[in-house]
Parts: structure tokens; sequence; C-alpha cells
């Protein structure tokens, strides 16, 4: 690739101004604010344009905006670039950096031809692109200020994709510093560390660990419902045993009961026999007067009352009648005294029969209170002392009581008491969980450490590239003083030593001679990095300002060389280096452009 012009409307203090330049060397040469910096700006952003995304601009972005937005505050700014790719198409590449909306990349030849869809990076087109490199890189290696030569050691790792792509993949976009940028955000993201909390890997392990303790907590309440449950099992057995020792003790009493019963009806059934007058009286001679008054009573009563009325009829009359009276009261006496032995006679077969009733009554009660026992439980009773059956049912109902308490404490238990099921699912998934999340850690880890070998192999072919294309140019541009070097591709720090002498840091030596053995670095760089087929051109801007005379004359034999390959566009104030252009360049492959004074045009 190189630049056939670069035209600003409007850019910076330039209005509708174009700068041509030839396929070699062009030096542009200008003094102080005759715009150097500016069409050097214009270069970049005439081919690789600015990115658009959403939201506010990059720091880099804004300062870029700041230095060469138009002057005239007309809110137009534009440049555009016409560049010839190797395989000979010619493309107009115009940015609109104001709005970066209507940018484009078309045929300089050919109408219609748009290739702005080939090239797009960032939102907008990006001609560094075929090149292989993007806006950034191209920035790093092609596009270089003199007080950024020695800038190329802090933007290493801008870089890096750039060489991987370059020495692994023939110029495509994959790399293995991306794959490994990729695989580490990934594994920041799906898997993390042990200090980042809201990551898997911790997320997982702490769900493991509150797995294992709800697990044992799980495994103690169940050990403690069962104590409790087998606590409950033995106050049920012990109530029981003593409701049974109750229930025993009372059907003997009931028996006993009955039987009392069984022989007060047997004794009521004999008195009758026994007694057949009523109740007995007195013995002996009250007895018998008793018996003798009442069989001669009926004729004693008979006996007065004849009497009395014969008293009154013989003309005793108050006499007669209280014989009469007398006779005729204990005829009554003896009348009502059979009635009453006849009723208690009545009473007392009443009283037996009722007194048998009962006694079944209580027989029954008993033999059914008995029924449903064990037999030993009633033999044991029956020895059993008479106070035992209160001591038994006063007892039965404490254990019945605490019984009854217990099954409702178990209850509550059985209510609140978490799933050992549950607890052991919870414990598999959080298993499952954290060893897919440590397999995926291991395989991330592995896979990294098979692209980090790739990447180390990779810089090891890299670094003789590097280190061959420098030593071209090393021994003319330091005056013989270095002869050989080597390159660390992964921080770009160089190395130098005289023959057989010690290595030596190049950023540590004079500062002129550090800035040539680094620009000698982006010219290896610029001619590795690129696509197969392709050609960097070198946009610098008093690089060779820290030479002294001798060096800069090797230098710019340098750079003119080197133009044979690739265009090459020197921006410079210094008078011998016009003065040298004056006398070297030869056209129409080479250039020398002199800028106007300021002011002048």
């Amino acid at each position: 690739m190189r630049f056939e012009s670069v035209r600003a409307h409007p850019f910076g203090p330039f209005d509708d101004r174009t700068l041509a330049l030839t396929p070699g060397l062009n030096v542009v040469h200008g003094s102080n604010e005759a715009g150097k910096s500016t069409w050097h700006a214009a270069l970049y952003a005439g081919l690789c344009g600015l990115r658009r995304r959403k939201g506010a601009l990059s720091t880099e972005d804004k300062r870029f905006r700041d230095r060469h937005r138009p002057w005239d505050g007309s809110g137009e700014w534009a440049v555009s670039a016409v560049v010839t790719l190797e395989n000979g198409r010619r493309v107009e590449l115009h940015h609109d950096l104001a709005r970066r909306v209507n940018s484009s990349a078309v045929d300089a030849d050919l109408a219609g031809q748009d290739y702005a869809g080939g090239i797009m990076h960032d939102g907008a087109p990006d001609g560094s692109r075929w090149l292989g490199l993007n806006r950034k890189s191209f920035l790093g290696v092609a596009c270089v200020r003199q007080a950024q030569i020695l800038g190329l050691l802090d933007d290493a790792n801008a870089l890096q994709e750039d060489l991987q792509r370059a020495a692994a993949t023939a110029g495509t976009d994959e790399t293995a510093a991306r794959a490994l940028e990729l695989l580490a955000a990934y594994r920041r993201d799906r898997v993390g560390s042990e200090h980042a909390p809201t990551k898997p890997l911790r997320t997982s392990r702490e769900r493991m660990d509150a797995a294992v303790s709800a697990l044992e907590r799980t495994r103690e309440a169940q050990a403690h419902y069962l104590s409790r449950q087998r606590d409950v099992e033995r106050l049920a057995r012990e109530s029981e045993s003593l409701e049974e020792e109750a229930a025993a003790l009372r059907a003997v009493r009931a028996a006993e009961t009955a039987g009392d019963a069984e022989r007060r009806a047997a004794h009521a059934a004999e008195l009758p026999a026994l007694f057949p007058d009523g109740p007995s009286r007195p013995a002996g001679s009250g007895l018998r007067a008793a018996t003798a008054l009442r069989v001669a009573a009926p004729y004693l009563a008979a006996a007065g009352t004849a009497a009395g009325i014969g008293l009154v009829l013989a003309d005793s009359g108050l006499f007669g009648l209280l014989v009469g009276a007398l006779g005729l009261g204990y005829l009554v006496w003896w009348r009502l005294s059979k009635r009453r032995s006849a009723a208690a006679a009545t009473e007392g077969r009443r009283l037996v029969a009722d007194l048998r009733a009962e006694a079944v009554r209580l027989r029954t009660e008993a033999a059914a209170l008995a029924e449903p026992l064990d037999p030993n439980a009633l033999v044991a009773a029956r020895g059993a002392p008479p106070g035992r059956l209160a001591a038994a049912e006063h007892e039965a109902r404490g254990a019945r009581a605490a019984c009854h308490t217990a099954r409702g404490q178990l209850e509550q238990l059985a209510t609140d008491l978490p799933s050992m099921a549950d607890a052991e699912d919870e414990l598999a998934a959080a298993r499952d969980e954290l060893e897919r999340v440590e397999q995926l850690d291991r395989t991330l880890a592995r896979t990294m450490e098979f692209l980090q070998r790739a990447e180390e192999r990779v810089h090891r072919n890299v670094a003789p590239v590097l280190r061959a294309t420098v030593l071209e140019w090393l021994p003319e541009v330091t005056g013989g003083r270095y002869t050989d070097c080597k390159v660390d591709p992964e921080s770009l720090q160089v190395d130098v030593r005289d023959a057989g002498g010690p290595w030596r840091s190049a950023g540590l030596l004079s500062h002129g001679t550090a800035e040539q053995i680094y620009l000698l670095l982006r010219l290896a760089l610029a001619r590795h990095l690129v696509t197969d087929g392709e050609v960097c051109p070198l946009i610098l801007d008093d690089a060779v300002a820290a030479c002294d005379a001798g060096r800069k004359q090797v230098l710019l034999d340098t750079l003119h060389a080197v133009s044979a390959e690739s265009q090459v566009i020197l921006f410079t104030h210094e008078e011998d280096v016009r003065a040298w252009a004056r006398e070297r360049l030869a056209a129409p492959r080479d250039r020398l452009t002199e800028l106007p004074r300021p002011g002048t045009g």
C-alpha cells in the first residue's frame, strides 16, 4: 500500500488543501507551525478514520479531536486519501470525522465499487485492515512522531495481537493472544477465583458448603426427632402398663365387691326361714310372755269388749265404756300387728331380690372389666396391697399426661422437620455444580496452557525474523558500534552488543542511539506484521532529529533504501535533511515537498 494523496477539507488549519505523494521516499519540509503535524495526523485519519461507538469519546479520541478539528468552528471536519494497493486497486477513502456517518471507501477508477463493508472496524471504515492491522496497531507501528519512537515499548501489548496474527496465522484475524484474552475473560466470568464473591467458583463452593451444613443439620434434626419419638413410645408403654395395672386392680376390686354383694344377698335370703314370725324378740320368759300374749290377744280383746258392754248394760256406764274401749283397742292392736308382720315379710323378700340383682350387676361389671385383661395381670393384682389401686390410677394419670405432652411436642417437631431427601438432593446438585465449574476451570487452564506454549513458540519464531530485519541496518545506523541484537517479541525490548561484548538494553543507551534502534524495530514490525502481498507505508515526524550529523546521514540513507520496498513519508524541519533530500531524491519515485511558511498561503 502507498498513499497517492491526502486532502484536508477541512482539517485543522487547512481547508480544501491536498498533499500529493510519490511511492518512494517523501520528505516533507516545513518550519514550525507550517502544518507538518497536521498533515501527519491527516494521513493517519485519511487511511484509518476514527472509530464510531455509542457513548462518550475516549480520552485518546478527545485529544485527537481537540488538536485537529477545524479552527473556523464551522462544525465540518473531514479528510480523504487516495491509496494504491499492491494488487493495483486504487481506493479513495473519505471520513466524516465530525458526524462519523458519511464515511466511504470507493474505487477511484471504477464507478459503483464500494469497499467499505470489507474494512469496517469499530463502526467505521479502516483502510489499515487491508494491511492486516487496525487503526490502533497501525498508529503504533507505521505512524510515528519523533517523541513517540521509544513509546513503542509502552505500546508493546497493543502489538501482540498483530505479532501473533502475522507469525501464526498468515494475516487472519485469529491469534493465540486474542484466544488467550477471550479465554481469560471467559474464565473470569464463568469461573472466577476464590476471592471473587459473585463468580461461579466461589458461589458454587459456598453453595456446596451450605448444602453440607444443611444436610448435617437435617441429620441432627432427624436424630433428635427419632430420639423424641423413642421417648414418646417409652412413655406410651409406661402409660399403657400403668393403665393395665390400674384396670386389673379395678377388675379385682370389682370382683371382690361383687362377691361381697353376693354374700349379702344370700344371707338376706336365709333370714325369713330363720325368723318366720318377723324380726327376733328377746329370749326366755319375755319371749314366752310375748308369744302367749300374741296368742291370747283375740280372746282377751273379745272378753274385754264383752265385759265392757255388760258393764254398760249394768249401769256401770263409764267403767264399762273404759273396759270395752280397752278390749277394742287391744283387738285393733292385734290386727295391726298381724298386718305389719305380713308387710315386713314382703319387704324382706323384695330386699333379697334387690340384693341379688345388685350382686348380678356387680359380677357382670367385674367380668367385663376382667375380660380384656391379661390373666397374669389379674393374678398379680389379687396380691396387691389395699392402697395400690389409688396409687396406680394416680401414676397412670401422670404417665398419660406426660405422654400426651411429649406427643404434642413430637408433632410440632414433625411440622418443622427439614426433609432429608430435599437436603440430599440439594447437596447432590451443589456437588454437581461445583464439579462442573471445577472441570471447566481445569479445561480452561489446560487450554490456556497449550495456547501460552503456542504463543511462546510464536515468539520464538518471530524473534529471529525481527532480529534479522533490525540487523540489516543496525551496524550502519550505529556507526559499527553494535553488530548483534536480539528482540523479545512480548515486551519488544531490544538488546544489542558489539562483537563478543556483553548484552546491553537498547533503552539504556544514549537517547539518540536508542531512538535509532527502535526506529529500526518499527521498520522490522512494519515489514513483518502486514498481510502477505501488502507493504506498510511509514509516516515519520522528525524521526531523525536526535541523531548527530553522521548517524543522521546513515539513517536517511537507510530510510531511502527502505523506500525501495515500502513508501516512507518523513516530515522534518531540519535544513540539513532538506539539503540531503535535494541532493539524493529523484522523481518520479521520490519527492521533496516544501510547505509554505505560516501566513504565506
